[in-house]
């Protein structure tokens, strides 16, 4: 499918008729649609997003989403119209005539106002088909008047109307036949904008991601054909004659039907929620950089910090008093000096003198006892003067080793715990005392400080938000953060809540598994209801090995593209693509198998994993589409760009078109390098108020 034609007719920056005629030659897949920022390129890929999607452009891009939901679509539609145009009507007409027109229409006096207030977009496609309907071509027409506030789509099919569209509705027919909204960001690809890819972090985010990629692998179609199949068997046990077992499967079936709508509603308030979510800490940044223009540089968090750390060290400040004060009742002995040593030689000599004098005295009751037990034992056998004889040489001898011990000229009583107390403050003064000491008043000193720079930084945070453009924006943040604060409550409630749901929903699924075996089928649907569960069996495993099958197909491909583009082999050691029901995220595995975090790549790098799954999602899909890049060289460094330049515009799909910023991201080299592979160039130019394109016959004339 290629692009033969674009139209752009009064939209935005677009006045009068811009028409684009896109030859197919063989080998030249890339269109060059340059222009100085402002000039209208973002603006162009806008266009050609409306008139595929209409009101659902919202699902395509965040940016649309927020526009939208916030303002509403009518405005946005309204937005659309060239401002000159707008001025010249409210010249032209009066306000009763604009009523008038709004009301019932334009007539032969007022005809060719339609000049000024429609715009529409068409979008002319070739070598494409339809099946079943042969056809060279397809033209899609979205218009809008600005005075009667009235949106029209036309499809033609070789030029002419077709009751298919019709009956399809042609939104559908657009997103079924042409290319389905999930995967439209992959095609018009936004430089800027594609790299959030890399951040999916929110559940919006990874549903959308995983709507792209079973849309994009064609697991949807079977999907929704098991789903029919499902529904049909369904149908032939809703006619059965078994009427008990019918009526329990109606109830079944309507308390399914009623769950699956209360999850969907709750799924559409969760959607909303992670929007809101979104645009409130988006608020909340802009105020804090207000208050910080308005040199408040802190938050009210800033301030109960302080105000909790204020508390913290005046705690501190009470327990290092306490420290210095049991400090303190040392210093007398510490101050002494000498004195304290002589004092300390003094305790030592009189408890050696004490200790001395009860070892002797222990040391004589012994001998004692032990003269008083050999006396006793003098046998009684010996005479008189014997026993005398010996008694006295036994005195003699106990006396010999009996002692008067040390005179007790000691000043001091000094018990052996006392003197262990005193040896251990001793110690500790002579020791470890001064540097303890030392650091306990630096400690104490510093916190001071700290205590004193504090209540500086609470008492000016105070004084500030006194003032009163502060005043009003930190309320303006007060509010918000509030709002961020019950916001995630009521997410968090509301995935309970969910996930409750869900399991409820699966037990209704069992349930009704279950009664369907029971429920008896007239013969004439019996065969039908075999073959649509034999089906139903197949289309199982085929999903099954299907996406298995395609799951580790994307994995390799997104590995080899990405590591091609990165110049680096080893960048990507492994890829692994997660699907959890209707969510999808895809981690990137260094070399040592750590999973590598894609918020911390360059923005470049960023661009070429987001270049590298919109690669490795078109080879696997073998969908055939032109993709449009905005800003295609704006990230990358030289090596990079010449690979993106020869490697991946010439391949990724049979028709290229780029909106670049020239000069800043397209040099002379770089053109060189692309001329080969150029189809045609057009440039985008600027009179002041509006902006028109013209197509340079000659294509170096682009850069001379």
């Amino acid at each position: 499918m290629k692009i033969k034609s674009i139209e752009i007719c009064n939209y935005r920056l677009y006045k009068g008729l811009n028409k684009i005629i896109f030859n197919n030659n063989e080998g030249e897949n890339i269109h060059l649609i340059c222009g100085e920022n402002g000039f209208g390129k973002t603006t162009f890929l806008t266009s050609l997003l409306w008139c595929l999607y209409g009101r659902l452009i919202i699902d395509i891009d965040e940016s649309f989403r927020k526009e939208i939901l916030y303002n509403s679509y009518n405005t946005f539609l309204l937005g659309n119209l060239n401002n000159n145009l707008k001025t010249d009507i409210l010249t032209k007409l009066s306000t009763q005539e604009i009523q008038e027109i709004k009301k019932n229409g334009y007539n032969l006096h007022n005809e060719y106002i339609k000049e000024y207030s429609q715009y529409f977009i068409s979008i002319e496609f070739c070598d494409f088909s339809i099946p079943s309907i042969p056809c060279d071509t397809l033209k899609i027409i979205r218009s809008y008047d600005f005075l009667r506030e009235k949106e029209h789509i036309e499809i033609l099919i070789d030029e002419m109307p077709n009751e298919l569209t019709k009956e399809m509705g042609q939104d559908i027919f657009i997103n079924d036949f042409i290319i389905s909204k999930d995967i439209a960001k992959f095609f018009f690809f936004d430089s800027e904008r594609i790299v959030s890819i890399a951040e999916t972090n929110t559940n919006n985010e990874k549903r959308r991601l995983c709507s792209a990629y079973n849309s994009i692998l064609g697991v949807k179609k079977y999907e929704d054909l098991k789903g029919n199949l499902e529904n049909l068997r369904l149908k032939f046990r809703k006619k059965s004659t078994d009427i008990q077992n019918r009526n329990q499967l109606d109830i079944l079936l309507k308390n399914l039907n009623n769950k699956q709508k209360s999850i969907n509603e709750i799924e559409k308030e969760i959607n909303n929620l992670e929007t809101n979510l979104s645009d409130y800490h988006e608020e909340n940044e802009v105020l804090q950089i207000k208050l910080l223009m308005e040199g408040n540089t802190t938050s009210i968090k800033d301030l109960q910090k302080q105000e909790l750390l204020l508390e913290t060290i005046r705690k501190k400040d009470i327990e290092y008093k306490s420290k210095i004060k049991e400090f303190l009742d040392f210093a007398p002995f510490a101050i002494s000096g000498d004195l304290l040593v002589n004092t300390k030689h003094q305790i030592k000599q009189d408890f050696e003198i004490i200790q001395s004098q009860s070892n002797i005295k222990i040391q004589n009751d012994l001998l004692d006892k032990i003269k008083k037990d050999l006396q006793k034992n003098i046998p009684n056998i010996l005479d008189d003067k014997t026993k005398i004889t010996l008694e006295n040489s036994i005195n003699n001898i106990i006396s010999k080793y009996q002692n008067d011990g040390l005179k007790n000229d000691s000043l001091l009583n000094i018990s052996k715990e006392f003197y262990d107390d005193f040896n251990s403050i001793y110690t500790n003064i002579i020791g470890t005392y001064r540097t303890e000491f030392r650091h306990i008043v630096d400690d104490y000193r510093k916190n001071k400080q700290v205590i004193e720079r504090t209540q500086r930084n609470i008492a000016n945070i105070k004084l500030k938000e006194n003032d009163v453009n502060i005043k009003n924006i930190r309320n303006q943040k007060n509010i918000l953060e509030k709002k961020i604060e019950q916001t995630e409550a009521k997410l968090r409630n509301l995935l309970i809540s969910k996930g409750q749901m869900d399991k409820d929903l699966s037990n209704i699924n069992n349930e009704v598994s279950k009664l369907s075996k029971i429920v008896s089928i007239d013969d004439s649907d019996a065969k039908k209801d075999t073959l649509a569960s034999e089906l139903i069996d197949n289309l199982n495993h085929f999903l099954i090995t299907l996406k298995l099958e395609k799951k580790n197909s994307l994995e390799e491909k997104i590995k080899t593209i990405l590591n091609n583009l990165m110049h680096k082999e080893d960048f990507v050691s492994k890829v692994e693509i997660i699907v959890d029901e209707d969510m999808l995220d895809i981690n990137l595995f260094d070399k040592e198998n750590n999973i590598i975090n894609k918020e911390k790549l360059s923005k470049g790098e960023q661009q070429l994993y987001a270049s590298s799954l919109l690669q490795a999602f078109i080879e696997e899909s073998q969908m055939k589409f032109p993709v449009f890049i905005d800003s295609p060289l704006q990230k990358f460094d030289k090596v990079h760009a010449n690979k993106i330049i020869t490697e991946f515009y010439p391949t990724i799909s049979e028709q290229v078109i780029l909106f670049p910023l020239l000069e800043k991201e397209l040099s002379k080299n770089e053109f060189e390098m692309m001329k080969p592979y150029l189809n045609s160039v057009h440039r985008i130019k600027n009179q002041t108020d509006f902006s028109y394109i013209e197509r340079l016959n000659n294509i170096n004339d682009l850069i001379p």
